[in-house]
C-alpha cells in the first residue's frame, strides 16, 4: 500500500488517500462531525480529485467515511447565511472536480449521506451502500437549498416527483429504498462493503482504460448542462434567503426542535 501525497495532505488529514492496487481509498475523517464538510475540506477534495485524476498509479477512486457517517454534508458550525454560501461555493467545485475526474469515482456509503454528503453520493460515478446507511437531504430544514445536485442531477436518478419529495421534506430514505429509485448501484451488509467496492472497482480496472474516460465524459452531459442553474441557485441562497432565517435553523437543529419560519412567510 502507497499513501498518497498531495499538497495539502500533509498539513491536513480531514481525508485520508490510500493508494493500493490501483485503487484510490479516500476517507472522510472528521467521524466526531459524522464527517461533515467545511469549505477547506471542500477545497482539499478539489485538490485531491484533480491530482488523482491524473495518476497513472490509479485506475479508480473510491469515496467513503470512517466511523458510522458517510458525511452528515456541511458543517453545522458553518451555518451562517456567509457560512452557506461559501461552503457552496467549493462543494460546487468539489462535485465538479469528482465529475470531471478522469476514473470512475465509487461511493463507498458506510452510514449516513445526507445534505452535501448525499450530494457527494448523487455527483459518483457508481454507489453501493451499506444496509444500514441512510440517504437524503436536509436543507429545508435549516434555511438551505441542495441545488449542487438535489435539484436537478437527483430527479435524473430516481424521477423528478420522488427528488421533489426528498428535497421539500428534507427526507431521509434507507439503503434498501434508495436501490429500489435506483439512487444506488447495490447494498449489501456491512460487513462486505468494503469486499463488494473492492470487487467492483477491480472489475472497472479490467476495462479499457480510455473506453470508461470516454463513456464518463459522454455521461457529463446532464451534469454540464446543469451546472449554471448550479450558480444560479447558490446566488440565489446568496441574495434571497434571510442571514436570520439560517440563524433560526442553525439553532433549532442544534437545540433538536422544530424551526419557527413564521417570520420570513411571503
Amino acid at each position: 500500500m502507497t499513501v498518497a501525497e498531495p499538497t495539502h495532505a500533509a498539513a491536513n488529514e480531514s481525508i485520508i488517500v490510500e493508494v493500493e492496487g490501483r485503487i484510490a481509498w479516500l476517507r472522510f475523517n472528521r467521524p466526531e462531525r459524522l464527517n461533515a464538510f467545511d469549505p477547506d475540506q471542500f477545497r482539499l477534495l478539489t485538490d485531491l480529485m484533480d491530482e488523482l485524476s491524473v495518476r497513472k498509479d490509479v485506475g479508480v477512486v473510491v469515496l467513503t467515511g470512517i466511523g458510522r457517517a458517510f458525511s452528515a454534508g456541511g458543517d453545522v458550525k458553518e451555518f451562517t447565511k456567509d457560512g452557506l454560501v461559501e461552503t457552496g461555493i467549493y462543494a460546487l467545485r468539489a462535485l465538479t472536480a469528482i465529475r470531471r475526474c478522469r476514473k470512475p469515482v465509487i461511493a463507498m456509503v458506510n452510514g449516513l449521506a445526507v445534505g452535501g454528503g448525499n450530494e457527494l453520493v448523487i455527483a459518483s460515478d457508481l454507489a453501493i451502500a451499506a444496509r444500514s446507511a441512510r440517504l437524503g437531504q436536509a436543507g429545508t430544514m435549516i434555511g438551505a437549498c441542495p441545488v449542487i445536485g438535489g435539484t436537478n442531477l437527483l430527479p435524473l436518478q430516481i424521477g423528478e416527483k420522488r427528488a421533489k419529495q426528498i428535497v421539500y421534506y428534507s427526507e431521509k430514505v434507507s439503503a434498501e429504498q434508495a436501490l429500489a429509485w435506483g439512487w444506488v448501484n447495490e447494498v449489501v451488509d456491512d460487513e462486505h462493503l468494503e469486499d463488494t467496492v473492492r470487487a467492483w472497482s477491480e472489475r472497472l480496472l479490467e476495462l479499457h482504460p480510455q473506453s470508461l474516460q470516454i463513456a464518463k465524459a459522454a455521461s457529463n452531459v446532464w451534469w454540464n448542462l446543469s451546472y449554471d442553474s448550479m450558480l444560479n441557485g447558490l446566488e440565489l441562497i446568496a441574495m434571497g434567503v434571510p442571514a436570520e432565517s439560517v440563524e433560526e435553523g442553525r439553532e433549532a437543529f442544534l437545540a433538536k426542535r422544530k424551526p419557527d419560519y413564521s417570520a420570513w412567510r411571503a
